[in-house]
């Protein structure tokens, strides 16, 4: 009886190394850059720390990177190949406005923000993607809201371009 459970025992463990095996992120780092502000942009000061803060919680959440890096910190050499840098300028702002969504409905009068969105590898600075997205969200959200939907969209195209690769 105590022959079945090493067996059993060594099964499991067997097991659990393989299943966090699979789970490792394929990716060493990512470092993260405040997005910039386009001339004429009317977003508050601190909308780009709202994003970078939401930008690190969702790709903390993706565990695509085995580190999530904060702005200028270093990466040794042999993992720069593995290792990406996230940086982006919001191009376009649209407050909104409250009365049309309520009134029309249907999605006028939403605000809406417009980034470029820009990934390089961090090696040869090769550029991995570089996209525009629009993000729209109702007028009743504050900016940290706004700044979340804007950061797992980019999440989103980052898992769907480094999975195609």
């Amino acid at each position: 009886m105590s022959a079945r459970r090493g067996v059993l025992l060594a099964m499991v463990v067997l097991m659990s190394l393989a299943a966090l095996a699979k789970d490792k992120p394929k990716y060493k780092s990512v470092e993260i850059k405040h997005f910039t502000q386009a001339e004429g942009v009317e977003l508050s000061p601190q909308f780009s720390d709202f994003l970078y803060a939401e930008l690190k919680t969702e790709l903390t959440k993706a565990g695509l990177f085995e580190d999530i890096l904060t702005e200028n910190e270093v990466v040794d050499a042999a993992d720069a190949a593995r290792s990406f840098v996230v940086e982006g300028t919001v191009l376009e702002y649209k407050k909104g406005s409250m009365a049309k969504e309520v009134i029309i409905g249907f999605g006028v009068g939403r605000r809406s923000l417009r980034a470029q969105l820009n990934v390089h590898r961090r090696s040869d600075n090769q550029n991995v993607l570089a996209k525009e997205l629009k993000v729209r969200t109702t007028t009743k959200l504050d900016e940290k809201l706004l700044a979340r939907s804007l950061a797992k969209d980019i999440v989103n195209e980052l898992k769907h371009e480094l999975n195609q690769s």
